[in-house]
């Protein structure tokens, strides 16, 4: 739920952490007795999601290591058990930002029964693309273990077998917002803080947000996301947009009466229960759930109970709750209508267009000096945003991290 804490947050995180750059020491022949008892599960299997560059492939990979082991993990691979090909591999920077360590001291119970981001065992995320000719009936995995710290060799673990559920599918929403200027950030990628976000409630560990996106309204000609003072959540063009039900449906839960931070990045007292601030749940049926969040307080117009039918205004967005700037988060989660007790389920849009996409590039280099601040980045927002002759239609995918839209 945690809102844009910068733009761009993939390079900076990948700067920001080090890999483990250990050298690996002279193979030897290992015995069993050498190899650490290690064994892997993926708790959630995956599900194909279409996007525009192909199917996505997301999921957790928990290690479940002997007591008393804290595993080094250098490098993890992901096969087509049936072919022996290797479909994806996680190393270096980017298996530093992948991995969640075990907790030390572990989460106790309280915690683990009414909400925290501790974990009581090891994961890995791994999100990676395929062709929509390519996909796997099954996966695998292989582990490369630094054992340096033992006086040992590298090890090699293999496990963690689990069906692509090609049972399931996403499920088919229809537009939160309308019309042109809509910029999708957090998604489709594996360094996003909503996939990498593992929540355990209940005594369950889940990934609510894993194909969430955060929506920001940008100018549809000039990319520009304010007019004005850009420190003012109210002077940005998307605060006060309507937004919509995806689809026919039961309002499970709304809430009202948070109120919006007046600036950016100010938000304070932050907790579990209000994190989504001003919010609307919608029953999709078949135990899905679209979520709403941060709306503009005193516009939900739903409550709990009501029908609703697509392209119903639900509220207006806003600032409310765990969110730096005004901006729609909006999640589909499966089995429990809540935004972070529950499991991310995948969903894609059954119509939208691309219209333009943000440079990265130019973002990561304006960025780069050490004067440039958060209010400067979204006051010249138009600078790295760049308009298509041409929209690209799309049909039931999601779109990719940082591209902008026109919903019907």
């Amino acid at each position: 739920m945690t809102a844009i804490a910068k733009f761009l947050i993939t390079i900076i995180m990948i700067a920001a952490v080090l890999g483990p750059g250990c050298m690996q020491p002279a193979a030897v022949q290992q015995t069993p007795a050498m190899i650490p008892a290690l064994k892997m599960a993926v708790p959630f299997g995956p599900i194909s999601v279409p996007s525009q560059n192909g199917i996505n492939l997301a999921y957790e990979l928990e290690l479940v290591p002997a007591k008393g082991q804290v595993p080094v993990v250098e490098k993890v691979e992901v096969l087509n058990p049936a072919t022996g090909k290797i479909l994806y591999t996680a190393d270096g920077e980017l298996l530093s930002a992948m991995y969640h360590p075990a907790s030390v001291p572990p989460p106790t119970a309280a915690e683990l029964r009414n909400g925290t981001g501790k974990l009581s065992l090891p994961r890995v995320s791994l999100w990676f693309v395929v062709s929509p000719d390519a996909v796997p009936d099954q996966l695998s995995h292989r582990l490369t273990l630094n054992r340096t710290a033992d006086g040992l060799p590298h090890s090699i673990i293999n496990g963690g077998e689990v069906a692509v559920k090609k049972n399931l599918a996403p499920v088919v929403v229809g537009s939160p917002m309308q019309g042109p200027g809509w910029m999708v950030m957090e998604t489709t990628s594996p360094l996003t803080h909503h996939f990498r976000a593992q929540i355990t409630m209940n005594n369950v560990t889940r990934v609510p947000q894993r194909f969430a996106q955060d929506w920001v309204y940008l100018d549809p000609v000039s990319g520009q996301a304010t007019s004005g003072n850009a420190t003012l959540a109210r002077n940005y063009l998307g605060f006060g947009k309507e937004i919509f039900a995806v689809a026919n449906g039961t309002i499970v839960d709304a809430s009202d009466g948070l109120a919006d931070f007046e600036t950016i990045y100010s938000a304070a007292g932050t907790t579990l229960a209000n994190a989504a601030g001003n919010y609307v749940i919608i029953d999709l049926g078949n135990k899905k759930y679209a979520c709403y969040a941060h709306m503009v307080n005193g516009s939900v117009r739903v409550k709990t109970g009501d029908i609703v039918k697509e392209g119903q205004v639900l509220g207006l967005m806003g600032n409310s709750g765990n969110s730096d700037i005004p901006h729609l988060h909006f999640q589909v989660v499966t089995d429990i209508p809540s935004f972070l007790g529950a499991e991310g389920y995948p969903h894609v849009y059954r119509s939208f267009n691309v219209t333009g996409e943000v440079s990265e590039t130019r973002g990561s280099e304006r960025m780069s000096s050490p004067d440039y601040s958060l209010k400067q980045l979204w006051t010249e927002f138009g600078d790295f945003v760049t308009y298509f002759p041409e929209a690209v239609p799309q049909n039931n995918r999601l779109m990719q991290n940082n591209a902008v839209v026109r919903f019907p």
